[in-house]
């Protein structure tokens, strides 16, 4: 997971990495938050259906931290982690799907002690070398 924050600012240049934290404050959310490019393609992004229902990105991520605080305080009581598993869901094409979604919570950069949640998918993660 430390690639999450390690290449952050380069992965906001290169559009990796979005920054989320506005729309995350408004959801209660007061920590900084940042969303990976694949987790934005794949459910932040509407498609031309959920668009002419009045959808955008904004939305579309609001849908994804609903869950993601149920999950935050389920977790919490019971053990103490960095990473939270959760589903999700959003249209595409008409119909809900769902997608498994990874919540993890570490530094904003490999020198910073300011704290952030990075919401990625598990495509994402580094493929493990043998």
């Amino acid at each position: 997971m430390e690639k999450f924050y390690m290449e952050r600012e380069e992965d906001i240049e290169l559009e990796k990495q979005f920054d989320v934290s506005e729309v995350a404050r408004e959801s209660g959310l007061m920590i900084r938050m940042f969303v990976t490019s694949l987790l934005k393609k794949e459910m932040m992004e509407p498609d031309s259906e959920a668009t002419a229902r009045g959808e955008d990105e904004n939305t579309r991520l609001k849908e994804i931290l609903s869950p993601l605080v149920s999950s935050i305080r389920t977790t919490r009581k019971a053990k103490r982690t960095n990473l939270i598993n959760f589903t999700a869901s959003v249209t595409k094409g008409g119909k809900g799907q769902e997608f498994q979604v990874i919540s993890y919570l570490g530094p904003v950069t490999k020198d910073s002690e300011e704290p952030c949640l990075t919401l990625l998918l598990p495509e994402d993660l580094p493929e493990e070398t043998p």
